[in-house]
Order: C-alpha cells, then structure tokens, then sequence
C-alpha cells in the first residue's frame, strides 16, 4: 500500500496567483517522497550509503489548484524498477478528494562516482508499492 502524508498549505507556499505554484508543488512532492523514504531508511542510514538514488525525470500533471488554507493527501509509492533506475508514483488530492496533481519520478541509481549501477536489492523494497 502507498505511503501518505497530509500537507496543509500556508499562504506563503502561495504566488501572487493565490495558489501554490509548480515550483513549490515539486517540493511538496520531494517531502511527501522523504517522509515515505524515512518509514523504510532513515536519513542517516541513507546518507552514510556510497550508493545514491538522483532524479532522472519528472512527469507532472496538475489538475486542480491548491489554495492557502486547503489540506491535501500525497500518496507515494513504487510503481516499477528497472536495472539502474526505479519510478515512483505520486497522486495529490485536496480535502474534498478532488485531484490536485500526479506525479511519477524516474531516479537512476548510481555508485559514489557517479556511475549507474544496479538498484540495490534492499532498495527495492525502499518505498511501499503503489497500489491502484
């Protein structure tokens, strides 16, 4: 089952639009991925490690704004693994269930020099499944 963090938005996470822009969305989402990492590795744990995971790619598809004062729910989970890179899938949705915005995040796999390598086992299990 995904992982799921609630966000409440501030009016300072707004534009001069009133409304969260996708500049400060994609930093709502890479919480929403770090609160999920933490639940399976810890920052600390991960840091210490000579394998890092990058993005590689970001696919956004915003539907609905996101006002000051709204709640909404990101769900994160892995959706695919492939040799050297993964995907994780992201969908936010505001109080009233209507959809905010979704996501799916390709980060590659790579040594401490900057080389692609294999997923790890253990990080294939590193964010819960996406579930549909």
């Amino acid at each position: 089952m995904s992982d799921e963090l609630r966000i409440h938005i501030y009016p300072g996470d707004c534009d001069t639009a009133g409304h969260v822009n996708h500049a400060v969305m994609l930093t709502l989402l890479e919480r929403a991925r770090w609160a999920a990492l933490e639940k399976h590795m810890p920052f600390e744990g991960y840091i210490r490690r000579s394998q890092w995971a990058v993005v590689r790619h970001v696919d956004v598809s915003f539907s609905n704004p996101a006002l000051p004062g709204d709640d909404f729910i990101v769900q994160t989970g892995l959706q695919s693994i492939g040799n050297t890179s993964f995907s994780v899938r992201q969908v936010a949705k505001n109080q009233n269930g209507a959809l905010v915005c979704e996501a799916k995040i390709v980060y590659v796999t790579l040594t401490s020099d900057g080389r692609p390598m294999s997923v790890p086992e253990e990080w294939r299990e590193i964010f819960s499944p996406w579930e549909d």
